[in-house]
């Protein structure tokens, strides 16, 4: 018990994990047990969940770790974050923002670790010393330990996001038990600033909906792209060493609102989304080649929150000086727990012992008395098929989209088959029917595509055969699409491919084969399990709420079949 590490994340999509020199065993974010998606405070749920997974106290507990040095554990609504930004056209939102808050952190490098402390003491954590580690460094740290294929090997690792620890970008180079910090970007030249500023102004929310920008993108012309793109580049731009970011304004870019408003005023929203999504990836593929020629290491990971941008990730990795290009799976803040676990876990048992990632379903699983209990409750007619993946792959092949609770429950922002809703992708039909049952997506978001690892190359264009089980770039797809034609982005023909191998997740793979079998296709439609506006579901009874209040007629929860309405008895199935 003694050999656990607790890691935190106490800010926006607050976490927590725990593991021990065996690995991660359980990590949580707080908006799956609050239901307020995208909570920023203290993880108090998550954090206890942690501890009776293991069944620790916190005085059982070999550390406790935070990602981070500065802290801003201060509960945040959606309308907080919103009117954050409001307020920052004011004469006192920009005294707060451009004097009062740079002072703070200039004068109190380790801000809110007194507040942390203070609120783990009310969970019985008295004086329990709490270990701080960098922002970047600890976004680095999830891309180098989670997804290394070897200690001894080197990798070129990048961090970009928005701002943590005075720092928006860094450059490193990892491998062998060294790690080399090559070079840092200020936060007042952030990139992730001027995407986030974009979509506050957009009329979507900050630090939530960029990823509507990027969809939107690709349904404007190049030269549209092009245009618009010329005016992002007068405000940031590559240093002369080529390793970090500089500005091209006098103000720092989290203050460039009212330029924006100003160049950008008259332009087509589809034009901007284009023009951002353009001078994003220009930007960053430079930053990347320059890397990789000043350190010669080819290797190429990365974390963050701007490298949840898919598309930009697709052209990183089809760079001719990049050998091998992965994402740390949903890099955002969330995922600051586990990079502070890790270096921790280092520190305590040694950089070689530090366990990469085997998968991304880290959280809870349904137990079946809690599944029957629910299901008993809930009204609906169940039956446990003898082979539930044949059982819901026949209802797909049938055209039915099915909702799946199934197995321990992903971490982060993508479903990646466990709490997910799934589709037979060939039937354009259907992104209107899920949206009409459930998901109510922007009319212009495309949904995404489950393959076999064993068949990916009968669908999209992967030449440097890069790994993609968590959804963290898109793909090419071949002269087929229309195989995947749901699943797939209607203006430039990519998916957002999640390549399943069966070692991954053996039940999902059963399911896809069972649909191979029917209907000869090796991909499924696979998109997240929640209500619009609502953090994916956890539980068998979380599940079965959302079915009751969606339009959803299927559901697999744990083994059991879940109808909403009575089905034709076949096969003497007993239905409850």
């Amino acid at each position: 018990m003694g050999r656990c590490i607790l890691g935190l994340h106490a800010s926006h999509n607050a976490s927590a994990c725990i593991g021990d020199e065996s690995g991660l065993i359980y990590a949580v974010q707080e908006e799956r047990l609050s239901g307020e998606k995208n909570f920023w405070g203290f993880p108090r749920l998550a954090l206890q969940a942690c501890l009776d997974r293991v069944g620790a106290k916190p005085a059982d507990l070999l550390a406790t770790t935070y990602g981070g040095n500065q802290v801003i554990c201060r509960y945040h609504s959606r309308d907080d974050v919103i009117h954050a930004f409001r307020r920052q056209s004011t004469v006192v939102g920009k005294l707060r923002q451009r004097v009062a808050v740079p002072l703070v952190a200039a004068v109190r490098p380790n801000f809110g670790q007194a507040r942390l402390k203070a609120l783990l003491a009310e969970e019985g954590f008295g004086d329990t010393n709490i270990s701080h580690h960098d922002h970047h460094l600890t976004h680095a740290a999830t891309a180098y330990y989670g997804l290394r294929q070897g200690a001894h090997e080197k990798y070129l690792v990048l961090t970009c996001d928005g701002a943590g620890d005075n720092v928006s970008a860094s450059v490193r180079v990892w491998g062998d038990g060294q790690c080399q910090e090559i070079a840092t970007t200020h936060e007042g030249d952030s990139l992730g600033g001027i995407y986030t500023w974009v979509t506050f102004g957009m009329g979507f929310v900050p630090l939530e909906h960029e990823y509507k920008l990027m969809g939107m993108g690709p349904y404007a012309s190049d030269r549209a792209a092009e245009e618009t793109a010329k005016v992002f580049k007068r405000y940031l731009r590559l240093r002369p060493d080529g390793l970090g970011f500089q500005r091209g304004t006098r103000r720092q870019t989290h203050f460039l609102h009212e330029t924006l408003e100003h160049d950008l005023r008259g332009m087509r929203f589809d034009y901007i989304c284009a023009g951002l999504q353009r001078f994003t990836e220009d930007l960053l593929c430079d930053w990347v080649q320059h890397a990789v020629r000043a350190t010669g290491v080819r290797h190429v990971l990365a974390a963050g929150g701007v490298f949840m941008n898919v598309k930009a990730n697709k052209r990183i990795s089809e760079l001719p000086e990049v050998d091998a290009f992965e994402a740390f799976p949903s890099c955002g803040d969330e995922t600051l727990s586990i990079g502070a676990f890790y270096l921790e876990a280092a520190r305590r048992f040694g950089d070689a012992a530090v366990k990469p990632l085997e998968h991304f379903y880290l959280a809870d699983a349904p137990q079946e008395q809690d599944t029957l209990a629910a299901l008993k409750k809930s009204g609906f007619y169940y039956e446990r098929p003898a082979d539930i993946a044949d059982a819901v792959a026949q209802l797909l092949a049938a055209g039915h989209p099915v909702a799946r609770c199934a197995g321990p429950m992903e971490f982060g922002a993508r479903a990646l088959g466990n709490r997910s809703i799934l589709a037979d992708p060939k039937s354009q039909d259907v992104v209107r029917v899920i949206n009409r049952m459930v998901k109510k997506r922007d009319f212009w978001m495309p949904f995404a595509p489950m393959v076999k690892e064993e068949r990916q190359h009968d669908y999209i264009k992967n030449p440097k055969q890069l790994r993609s089980p968590y959804m963290m770039m898109t793909f090419d797809t071949k002269e087929n699409f229309r195989d995947l034609i749901a699943a797939v982005h209607n203006a430039d023909l990519t998916c957002r491919a999640q390549i399943l191998s069966r070692a991954h997740n053996p039940a999902m793979h059963d399911i896809l084969n069972a649909f191979e079998r029917r209907t000869g296709g090796g991909v499924i439609l696979n998109t997240s399990f929640n209500l619009h506006g609502f953090p994916i579901v956890r539980t068998a009874e979380e599940a079965l709420g959302v079915l009751r209040e969606s339009g959803l007629e299927y559901l697999q929860v744990s083994d059991y079949l879940v109808y909403k309405r009575a089905p034709a008895a076949t096969n003497g199935a007993a239905y409850h």
